[in-house]
């Protein structure tokens, strides 16, 4: 167990990390000390990952879990729960409003027309989870404090009419997501040579990716091109959606390892 100024010492590599990461412990200390359930606000990817180290370097990982709603959420609130909560009964307690907008049959909006039109209200990004887009409209996971406020002034998103409402968490709809399976080869199953043919990238473009830190294996940023893939490996390339490895099976007569996989289209 490492203490705060340990952690921040290891792992902030800029203010931003380290107000980051500073507010997380924060957050977990008073659980601790005072005895009642605690959370951050919403983490992408990035940042998510930060604060699992610090969270481990911390001895926390016992009573700390990231939940965005539901199992697989890409957006999400760290939780650090007392002694009489478990896991389940945190996520349980967790400050998550559902908000379901409504559109009318014939309007076409996305991602992007939601997204947009919430940061239209002046409103943080990290108080807003994951947007699930489906046929109705859309389920906006939200903080339960700006869940009001999004109802009372949400109206619009890409220039069309909507309407709000609340629903409970187990009511999610889950996203519309059409996925297509491909197939290919390369060279071994290095990040950059996967994520090159699962997105149809020069293998150049994928390693400056990775290196940037756009490339997620499994919900945690790589940056390193030589590692292997395995099957089963979920690959998100920030911008251009995620996938996931099927299956490696058989070589070429020039030595190349075929692979299936599933992508988001």
């Amino acid at each position: 167990m490492k203490s705060k100024n340990e952690i921040l010492a290891a792992l902030a590599r800029s203010n931003d990390d380290r107000l980051l990461l500073a507010g997380l412990l924060d957050k977990e200390q008073t659980c601790m000390s005072r005895g009642y359930l605690t959370h951050t606000k919403f983490l992408d990817l990035n940042e998510r990952a930060k604060c699992t180290d610090a969270v481990r370097l911390a001895g926390a990982a016992g009573h700390a879990l990231f939940w965005g709603g539901y199992e697989d959420a890409e957006r999400g609130i760290y939780l650090f729960y007392p002694d009489y909560l478990d896991g389940q009964g945190a996520r349980e307690a967790a400050p998550l409003a559902l908000l379901r907008a409504h559109k009318n049959k014939e309007d076409k909006l996305t991602h992007r027309d939601y997204l947009g039109a919430l940061m239209g209200l002046q409103i943080d990004r990290s108080v807003v989870g994951d947007i699930l887009v489906h046929e109705e409209g859309a389920d906006i996971i939200v903080l339960e404090d700006m869940a009001d406020f999004i109802l009372l002034h949400f109206a619009k998103a890409g220039r069309k009419q909507i309407s709000l409402t609340r629903e409970p968490l187990a009511a999610l709809k889950s996203a519309a997501v059409t996925q297509k399976e491909g197939s290919g080869s390369v060279a071994s199953p290095r990040l950059d040579s996967v994520v090159a043919l699962v997105f149809g990238l020069p293998r150049k473009e994928a390693q400056e990716k990775i290196e940037k830190g756009l490339v997620f294996v499994n919900n945690t940023p790589c940056l390193k091109p030589e590692r292997q893939v395995d099957e089963g490996d979920r690959l998100t390339v920030r911008g251009l959606g995620r996938a996931r490895v099927e299956e490696f099976g058989g070589t070429s007569r020039k030595g190349r390892l075929f692979l299936k996989f599933v992508k988001n289209a």
